[in-house]
């Protein structure tokens, strides 16, 4: 049995602001966030995990160094570009409140009915585009490292499709859980080929 870990990046000036920050796009972590990622850190450091893969995009990577510091042994960080955020083409920035004034029907499917979400009007990545690259980052590494427990540090939208997905979930569904909070940990157990979600955006550690 292997457990595998999922921490969304802390949060970001884009973040706060209600702006759209996909694959393409960064902003700096907040000072809270950065205090979030050590509690982050300090909470999973007694768990068995012998490896840590990031997004490179900073946000990401920036939660996981400073995760990673807080484990008493050396924990080696892999980057890994397949875990980078759902790609948002023209969106990358934008006032998320605007956009979905102005693209009503677009929107309520990107955040509620994933399976008709199109956004080839603004050259957006597709959510079985997304699941394909986030399935196959997670498949890799677990199955590079099959006999340890791993942290992935990565995206509210990728995590969110790969995790659920894995999970047995269809993609109509990818939407229903709660949206991932920043720092939270989300964690599946994987035995064989079958994955099944144990514990979906713990944040309690992050009021310690």
């Amino acid at each position: 049995m292997q457990r595998l870990y999922f921490v969304r990046h802390g949060q970001t000036e884009l973040n706060a602001a209600d702006h759209v920050q996909g694959g393409d796009i960064d902003s700096p972590l907040l000072e809270q966030s950065k205090e979030d990622a050590i509690k982050t850190g300090k909470y999973l450091s007694d768990k068995a995990i012998s490896h840590i893969i990031s997004s490179p995009q900073l946000r990401a990577l920036h939660t996981a160094r400073l995760i990673r510091s807080q484990f008493k042994q050396a924990i080696p960080l892999e980057e890994d570009s397949l875990l980078k955020e759902f790609g948002y083409g023209k969106w990358e920035g934008l006032y998320i409140p605007d956009l979905a004034e102005k693209y009503q029907e677009i929107f309520y499917h990107l955040r509620n009915e994933p399976h008709l979400y199109d956004p080839s009007s603004f050259e957006g990545e597709t959510y079985t585009s997304l699941i394909t690259r986030g399935t196959k980052s997670i498949l890799h590494h677990a199955k590079k490292y099959p006999d340890s427990d791993l942290l992935f540090v990565g995206h509210s939208i990728t995590l969110t499709s790969t995790v659920l997905s894995l999970a047995g979930y269809d993609l109509k569904d990818i939407r229903s859980q709660t949206p991932m909070a920043n720092t939270s940990i989300t964690r599946l157990i994987r035995d064989g080929d079958t994955f099944s979600l144990d514990s979906w955006n713990y944040i309690d550690h992050l009021n310690e």
